[in-house]
């Protein structure tokens, strides 16, 4: 190259940006048509109808434009300078075609080929397979089977000149090639040199790629602090890249005696080619990605096999994850979320009432957590920080970060250590050492600050507000396991309850409970219990007449701290057992005083022996009905007791809050399930309905009898008296009318004992068919404790005696072998499908 050449160069450039809105294709279009020595391959057209057609291109836009290009010509055609008029209006022509006719100018003025021998253009058009990634047909392959675009616009390298260069100029043009520089180089090259210059230029396309990647406007940057932290480290990266390539380009520019040759170029290029393109490869997975999501897909990088990917990809995650690091630290020892770009994977939500703080404010958003992180870990972090919160706002108790900062020192200090490395993103802190993201001791100084800061929430919850006091209460009141508080209570409600609905009144509930309270063991309860513990009614909505046994009901109240742990939904639970197991119990005392009223009464029937008989019978079904609801109750007892035991036991060890409260609901289910007001129970639970009822009705007809019994001993008693009265004034004991009214009605009286049979009757039949089908209903059931309920239930084949439906088949004995022998035949079978 010679100065004149160089001048050329530069007003041919300067005329395509005069001419062209995209001068770079102009320049090579016309670069192209210039350097062409094949005349075939230019389009012979005449003058007059060139200058025709640019007359009326240039009057559809302006007419004045039109007039100036006739007089143009018209002083070009007189001036003899120019020889090739045609040629010079041909260029003009394709230089200022516009956009929708470049097609078609580039047809006109094809660019030559590699492919011939005199071609001066080397293009990086050719596949490239360097370090395993394929660049070719648009398409990235590689294990991870993720995609890169390609556009080789950037990469072609036009080698501008009519002389033949020497290799030096080669290496200097190839060297700025690599940089994405547009560079010129030697026409007539061999093809090794061509295929060594291609690979060198794939340098300046893996550039580009990353120089779009962090140029905001291409809108492939990735978005947040985490996607800052990786265009820097990206960044530094290409910084590193332009100081590697400043020192091989003073090397190149040396003397003759110094130097390079382009095959040595090639060679140390190799290393940049394999980190350009891994890098390339990374950023192109990591766009419009951002928080975890972002991290999650370089950390894919760090488990890769080549051993230079995985340390580029650790260098970048170290640099990336520092806002990460920083937004973890704030939360873990401050609750406090400093997340504007919503890149951490923890989410506040607003607007979430203080008494479900705990459950609904703060929760993991699954697709945010880093693949380097575990959902366990995730999970202690969650807790760790609403701790923190929950003791700040709920207890009105802040913590001090020293609470539990020192187990975090595997968190706090290989970053703190590197801060040079890492801190301005550099992502060098691997060199130096662990990453945070990949510490031994990550793990363990997470659960250790989760148990820290968990043991201080649970001491100030049980030490202040008295946790496992309330959690006491709430099962001996509301769950009825004071057994002498709750006899006591409805002996003393008896008579109020008896009332319509209407007519009871809260304070006069709360009376008779606090004569309850100081007459029973319930006396020596704290005070801050007895004061939560309250009477409500909670009238039925179907539209019937309620009796105060259905709307009555205890209630505790709780607020503050423990408001968040025991929500509406938990108070909704309680009521509802509360309901249930009310019920029971009302109907076992009321046999109780059907009971005691038949011992006072026994006592009077020693004149009337045609009652003995209907009342043994009664006397029978009242036990056989007292034993069921001992079975009911035993069966709530054994199967609930041990998951209150297990609740205890967590929180005398020291649980984490969540985990008391997963054993507490898990009690409460326990208890809906063996109260049959469970979802999974819901048909058991009208049949057990059905079984009370008529235990009900028993309760009713004993009333009935015992009535019409002492009506009938009453005016015998009378009568005896009368008699004696007489005989005393000397008459007449018994007259005939007396006799006659008497055996009328002794009459009556056997009519209605024998109407009380039939109905005793009709009862038995009735309540012992609900009990049987609630036993078959129990034994079918998939839980194995209401199972053994249902064999409880009919321990003695009672019911199996009198009702076919309960035959061997269907008892829980059977179902457990049937069980046993079906898995047996399903192995059988395995066996001998292996043998064959």
């Amino acid at each position: 190259m010679d100065i004149s050449s160089t001048n050329v160069t530069v007003l041919l450039r300067q005329l395509c940006e005069e001419l062209s809105p995209e001068p770079d294709t102009a320049y090579e279009l016309a670069l192209s048509y210039l350097s062409s020595t094949n005349e075939k391959s230019r389009p012979i057209q005449d003058e007059r109808l060139l200058c025709q057609k640019i007359h009326s291109r240039l009057t559809s836009v302006s007419t004045k434009d039109a007039d100036k290009f006739t007089e143009a010509y018209a002083k070009l055609k007189n001036s003899f300078i120019l020889r090739q008029r045609l040629s010079i209006l041909t260029l003009l022509s394709a230089l200022s075609d516009n956009i929708q006719q470049r097609e078609y100018t580039q047809q006109l003025f094809p660019i030559p080929n590699l492919g011939v021998a005199n071609s001066c253009t080397v293009t990086s058009t050719s596949k490239s397979t360097i370090g395993s990634v394929s660049w070719g047909s648009n398409v990235l392959k590689q294990g991870s089977s993720q995609s890169l675009p390609v556009n080789y616009s950037n990469a072609a390298i036009v080698l501008q000149s009519n002389d033949r260069p020497n290799e030096r100029a080669c290496v200097r043009d190839a060297v700025l090639a690599a940089t994405g520089v547009r560079a010129r180089s030697a026409v007539g090259v061999s093809r090794p040199l061509q295929m060594l210059y291609s690979r060198i230029a794939h340098l300046g396309f893996l550039h580009d790629r990353l120089k779009e990647f962090i140029d905001p406007s291409s809108g492939l940057m990735p978005q947040g602090l985490m996607g800052e932290g990786l265009v820097a480290s990206v960044r530094d990266e290409l910084t590193e890249y332009y100081r590697s390539i400043a020192l091989l380009q003073s090397q190149v520019c040396e003397g003759d005696g110094g130097g390079g040759t382009l095959r040595r170029v090639c060679v140390w290029a190799q290393e940049p080619l394999h980190r350009l393109t891994w890098l390339a490869n990374i950023v192109h997975a990591a766009q419009l990605k951002k928080g975890g999501e972002l991290a999650s897909c370089v950390h894919r990088f760090v488990r890769h096999g080549d051993e230079r990917v995985a340390t580029l990809a650790r260098r970048l995650l170290t640099a990336l994850t520092y806002p990460l690091l920083l937004m973890l630290t704030r939360w873990l020892l401050h609750g406090e979320i400093d997340d504007p770009f919503n890149e951490f994977f923890i989410e506040s939500r607003s607007g979430v009432p203080i008494d479900r703080m705990w459950h609904d404010k703060y929760r993991v958003r699954e697709w945010m957590v880093p693949s380097f992180m575990s959902r366990e870990q995730a999970a202690q972090i969650l807790a760790t920080g609403k701790s923190v919160v929950f003791m700040r706002e709920a207890c009105a108790d802040e913590p001090g970060p020293s609470d539990h900062a020192h187990h975090l020192q595997a968190l706090l200090k290989p970053h703190t250590g590197g801060d040079k490395e890492s801190g301005a993103g550099a992502g060098a802190g691997a060199g130096a050492g662990a990453a945070w993201w990949e510490a031994e001791g990550l793990r363990a100084g997470v659960g250790a600050a989760h148990a820290a800061a968990s043991q201080r929430l649970l001491a100030a919850l049980t030490s202040h507000h008295h946790l496992l006091d309330h959690l006491a209460a709430h099962r001996r009141y509301l769950l009825l396991a004071q057994g002498d508080f709750v006899h006591h209570l409805m002996t003393l409600l008896q008579e109020e309850l008896n009332k319509p609905a209407t007519s009871l009144y809260v304070h006069n509930l709360t009376c008779t409970l606090e004569a309850a309270v100081r007459a029973t063991n319930a006396q020596f309860e704290p005070p801050h219990v007895l004061a939560r513990l309250h009477v409500n009614l909670y009238p039925n909505c179907d539209g019937r007449e309620d009796s105060g046994w259905d709307v009555f009901a205890l209630q505790y109240r709780v607020d503050g701290p423990l408001g968040t742990l025991f929500p509406a939904t938990c108070a909704a639970k309680y009521r509802a057992l509360f309901a249930q197991l009310w019920r029971v119990k009302r109907i076992e005392h009321a046999l109780h005083r059907a009971w005691r009223d038949h011992i006072i009464l026994h006592k009077r029937l020693k004149c009337m022996p045609e009652v003995w008989g209907l009342m043994r019978r009664v006397s029978c079904v009242r036990a056989e009905a007292l034993r069921l609801c001992g079975a009911l109750q035993e069966a709530r007892c054994v199967g609930a007791e041990p998951a209150w035991a297990e609740l205890r036991a967590a929180a005398a060890s020291g649980h984490h809050l969540d985990s008391l409260l997963r054993l507490h609901h898990y009690a409460l289910d326990r208890h809906s399930i063996h109260a049959m007001i469970h979802h999974t129970t819901q048909e058991l639970q009208s049949y057990l309905g059905n079984v009370l009822n008529e235990t009900l009705a028993l309760r009713s007809f004993e009333t009935t009898l015992h009535t019409g019994i002492h009506a009938e001993l009453d005016r015998r008693e009378r009568i005896e008296q009368l008699k004696a009265e007489r005989v005393a004034r000397g008459e007449y004991a018994f007259t005939a009318a007396d006799e006659a009214q008497d055996k009328e009605k002794r009459k009556i009286f056997h009519q209605f004992l024998t109407n009380r049979k039939a109905d005793l009757n009709v009862w038995i039949r009735t309540y012992r068919g609900h009990v049987t089908t609630l036993i078959l209903k129990l034994a079918l059931h998939a839980e194995v404790s209401l199972q053994t309920l249902a064999f409880r239930l009919d321990y003695s084949d009672f019911y199996k005696r009198g009702d076919a439906k309960l035959h061997e088949p269907l008892t829980y004995q059977h179902k457990r072998l049937s069980e046993i022998g079906l898995n047996l035949a399903k192995s059988k079978l395995i066996e001998r499908s292996k043998k064959k």
